[in-house]
């Protein structure tokens, strides 16, 4: 086990948090046939049009539930908890393949997306690492979405979202910006 005051448990820890970052932003070039089988639970969230009129940006609670938007967060929101089941669920089978081998790249052996998913809720968690996200939708059509998202650590990067059943799920495609 790596102490956390080592060189090697900061090299670590920057790595992991690199990793989530590049995996869960996109870029357009993927089809939808790695789309997961497992879709998530629909998130629940408040009704826009009965929002005060004087809001006109969206907060997270007002966010169209069938919107790419909302199942980013719904995602997000999974994999902090840890929801593995949930989590895995946001995500295409290749973009999974992908972060496990990232992972197993770095010698962090997680053997499926609900391993990785509780091993990463688990580091955020004891470094304190808040959930917090800045989304803004780049485009929307009916096939695919792209949304800039920016941690409140300052990362940001890309995220292409392809629809499936009643929601949206991330694609492999990674493009981290900063």
């Amino acid at each position: 086990m790596l102490r956390r005051d080592s060189r090697a448990w900061q090299c670590f820890v920057a790595a992991i948090v690199a990793l989530l970052t590049i995996a869960s932003c996109g870029s357009p070039q993927q089809d939808e046939t790695s789309a997961s089988e497992h879709p998530p639970a629909s998130a629940t969230q408040s009704d826009p049009t009965s929002a005060d009129p004087a809001s006109a940006d969206p907060t997270p609670t007002e966010v169209d539930p069938e919107s790419p938007e909302a199942a980013f967060r719904a995602w997000l929101k999974a994999s902090r908890a840890p929801d593995p089941e949930a989590a895995c669920g946001y995500l295409s089978d290749a973009l999974v393949d992908k972060m496990l081998a990232e992972f197993q790249a770095i010698g962090m052996q997680v053997a499926d997306c609900a391993a990785m998913t509780t091993a990463t809720a688990e580091l955020y968690a004891a470094l304190g690492q808040a959930a917090e996200v800045e989304v803004e939708t780049l485009s929307h059509t009916a096939q695919r979405a792209e949304l800039f998202v920016t941690y409140a650590g300052g990362d940001c990067g890309r995220v292409e979202m392809r629809p499936r059943a009643d929601t949206w799920i991330m694609t492999e495609n990674s493009e981290e910006e900063c």
